[in-house]
């Protein structure tokens, strides 16, 4: 999945940039895996030039970000908790 030029506005692409962008990752970060936990989430991400990072969030979901988990969780991209 890429970006090209913030024209792409899929759901799964959405939720990436809210999840990753409330984390302070920039654009050229994409979601490799994502899993709710009992206080937030955590996921494996991958930078355009192929290195990965983990993250991490053990703040409350807010409603946005329940739906950005909801989308990926539901595209294969991990799991509940």
């Amino acid at each position: 999945m890429s970006k090209k030029d913030g024209d792409d506005l899929s759901p799964r692409v959405r939720a990436e940039d809210i999840i990753l962008g409330s984390l302070g990752f920039g654009e050229d970060a994409r979601i490799l895996s994502v899993e709710r936990t009992r206080e937030g989430y955590k996921g494996i991400g991958v930078w355009s030039d192929g290195s990965e990072f983990s993250f991490e969030s053990d703040d409350e979901l807010d409603e946005l970000q329940a739906w950005a988990l909801d989308v990926l969780i539901g595209q294969g991209l991990g799991k509940t908790a």
